[in-house]
């Protein structure tokens, strides 16, 4: 046993093996220095980051006000909800621009005030009446504007109450105004609605950026890339020649997952079947544009396999996925609408649950289609570099 331990082993073990060892692969964890970033690096920047988009309370909702009365009353009213630092107040001249615009996603709250708001107000004979109107898509979120415009409305009645001497401002009053809400395309506010085409979204998401995530660095793993490279068949063809099977197996699985949402979790698609197929089609190329790149700028598949991780994370959190987009600093926001999925997301909510097509998303899918020209073109760009 002292023998042993002199000689540096111990139950087996040879302290001068394990050093060896441990040598070696410190140094050849330090030849890779993608690797290295990844293991440092990459935790703290996710931490940071999604600490930062997620810590937030949700403020600064858009709010569109269509105000017929125009009076005092209906302005310190206003003042009231702008003041709460929950809703961000535009004022628009109608009804039906105001539905527009909450269909299109520019606005999650709609406030109607009538034209005889302020005489009710200032006389106390009859009690005046303002509609909200919510889009019901994220429930959660509607949750907490319904709560905060009751909230905002009930602080109001106590300041006008304890102005008017009936009462101080601390004193539990009864509402004078009363409070209408309607909640839009999930009156219900149930999370299944929203959480289900975004669940399918992302996990489309990452199985076609992990379809061709490997193409590339594959090839050159077993060698064969080099035998590409001698073939007649130009760099353009071969990347396309790469994605497009991919595409046509990425789109049957849309296909099919959108059947299971429909027949499994009884979500009816009330918009354009057709839109929701063209746009998909094109966020699958999208997404497979964004593996090839992947695949073209990493060596092995291990590495390949830590940038998909590295875009994962910032698409489950930055994208509106479950976390709304508004109270985000705008450093954040700014990786959130470079990101594909926080457009797709748009889409197929909105066709999904709001019953819309291309007229109200012409851009989030040009923004989609232009994902996919520059990642397609800069994989083949890349690619011809590398080989030249």
């Amino acid at each position: 046993m002292l023998e042993a331990l002199k000689r540096g082993e111990f139950l087996g073990l040879s302290w001068a093996g394990i050093q060896s060892i441990f040598r070696k692969e410190i140094i050849q964890l330090l030849r890779d220095p993608y690797l290295v970033m990844f293991i440092i690096a990459l935790p703290v920047i996710q931490l940071m980051v999604t600490g930062l988009a997620v810590q937030r309370d949700l403020k600064h909702i858009a709010t569109v006000v269509v105000n017929y009365d125009q009076g005092s009353a209906s302005r310190d009213l206003m003042a009231d909800f702008q003041n709460s630092t929950l809703f961000d107040l535009d004022q628009v001249p109608s009804d039906a621009v105001m539905m527009q615009k909450i269909r299109n996603g520019n606005y999650r709250v709609g406030i109607i005030i009538p034209p005889d708001y302020s005489e009710k107000a200032l006389t106390g004979a009859t009690a005046p009446q303002i509609n909200i109107i919510v889009d019901g898509t994220q429930g959660t979120i509607a949750k907490t504007i319904v709560d905060g415009a009751s909230q905002v409305v009930f602080n109001h009645n106590r300041k006008l109450l304890a102005e008017a001497g009936l009462g101080n401002a601390d004193s539990s009053l009864p509402a004078g105004i009363e409070l209408k809400t309607k909640v839009l395309y999930n009156p219900k506010m149930s999370s299944a609605y929203y959480l289900v085409p975004a669940i399918l979204a992302i996990v489309m998401h990452m199985l076609t950026i992990l379809f061709t995530s490997f193409a590339v660095v594959r090839e050159r793993e077993s060698g064969t890339l080099e035998q590409l490279m001698v073939s007649p068949v130009k760099v353009p063809d071969l990347m396309l020649g790469k994605v497009l099977p991919y595409a046509f197996i990425g789109f049957l699985d849309m296909l099919l997952t959108l059947g299971v949402m429909v027949w499994f979790f009884n979500i009816s698609i009330t918009g354009s079947f057709f839109f929701l197929c063209v746009a998909s089609f094109i966020f699958i190329l999208t997404s497979l544009g964004i593996g090839l790149l992947i695949s073209i700028l990493c060596r092995t598949q291990v590495q390949a396999i830590q940038l998909t991780v590295a875009i994962f994370l910032p698409s489950l959190l930055l994208t509106g996925f479950v976390f709304p987009l508004e109270p985000m600093p705008w450093f954040i926001k700014i990786i959130s609408y470079s990101l594909p999925l926080t457009y797709y997301l748009d889409i197929i909510r909105g066709v999904v649950i709001k019953g819309i097509g291309g007229g109200d998303l012409w851009f989030q899918t040009l923004i989609l289609l232009l994902m996919a020209v520059i990642t397609l073109g800069a994989s083949i760009l890349r690619f011809n570099k590398q080989i030249n």
